[in-house]
């Protein structure tokens, strides 16, 4: 076997390996009570460290600057890191990260009808973009996201 074979077999069995692990965060997001997937959603789309940490230059829909995350990237944050780039997805794999990003825009609604973030279009971003609402980065803060949510939806 030549060496080319060997290095394309062990990035085939990464890919794999990807591939469970993100088929594994599906089913786990799937499997999350609304609420409880909303505040998964507000804390990796939005608390620390989030595509939507730091919302202070987000502009109120305008043509395509500074615009927040939108429900793709924010499901990014879900999927597991790849650390390589070929091959390349499949179109099953595409799918699956379409699923999630799914589940991530459902709870965003959910977030929405909370208050705690809003939702806005920039035209660059293909769609909307989120961000947190005064309420929204109080609650972050005070470790309050579950509760509010809890108490939205009863």
């Amino acid at each position: 076997m030549s060496p080319f074979g060997h290095k394309d077999q062990e990035k085939q069995e990464k890919n794999d390996q990807w591939r469970l692990a993100l088929q594994v965060e599906f089913d786990r997001l799937n499997s999350l009570q609304l609420p409880q997937l909303a505040a998964e959603v507000m804390r990796r789309g939005f608390g620390p460290g989030g595509p939507g940490a730091d919302d202070e230059d987000v502009t109120v829909g305008q043509q395509n600057t500074n615009a927040g995350p939108t429900a793709a990237r924010i499901a990014g944050e879900f999927e597991p890191s790849r650390g390589f780039t070929f091959p390349l997805p499949l179109a099953e794999d595409m799918k699956l990260q379409e699923r999630i990003a799914r589940l991530v825009a459902e709870g965003l609604q959910e977030l929405e009808h909370a208050s705690l973030v809003r939702a806005q279009m920039h035209t660059a971003s293909g769609g909307m973009d989120y961000a947190t609402t005064r309420r929204g980065r109080a609650a972050l803060e005070c470790g309050e996201v579950e509760g509010i949510l809890a108490a939205a939806s009863a």
